[in-house]
């Protein structure tokens, strides 16, 4: 009987004019609808990104090709190589904009994914150009 005393009393206690099982109850609720709400702005979020594939093999081969065509030195190459690869990091960030996920298509499952290489090669392309209006940003 003692046991059933106990419930009782906790019932009957108060905190700031509050019952305290409903002070729980309601602290309980007020979690519930913070946490629901945080939850649906995470999950709002994520529906904003949006994933591309990058396929750098491609990239790689094409270069490949035309630095074999072009018949420079050795030290010439690896000067290309060197600016090649800047411009393709460069690129390549530039489609990261908070929202844009990057892949490596060799890496990816499948083609469920858009494949912004032309992009990327468009912009190394500008970016490899000599002249005043060098950028690596793509157009998207």
């Amino acid at each position: 009987m003692s046991g059933e005393g106990n419930v009782i009393a906790w019932h009957r206690r108060h905190v700031l004019g509050w019952r305290v099982d409903m002070l729980a109850a309601a602290l309980l609720g007020i979690a519930a609808v913070v946490w629901g709400a945080w939850l649906t702005r995470e999950v709002l979020e994520f529906e904003r990104q949006r994933i591309v594939s990058v396929s750098l093999q491609s990239l790689v081969e094409s270069y490949v090709a035309q630095t074999a065509r072009a018949g420079v030195t050795d030290d010439e190459a690896e000067r290309r190589t060197k600016a090649y690869l800047q411009a393709v990091e460069a690129a390549i960030a530039g489609l990261s904009d908070g929202q844009t996920i990057v892949l490596v298509s060799e890496a990816t499952l499948g083609r469920s994914v858009p494949d912004v290489t032309p992009a990327v090669e468009a912009a190394v392309a500008r970016a490899m150009t000599p002249g005043p209006a060098k950028g690596a940003r793509d157009g998207r």
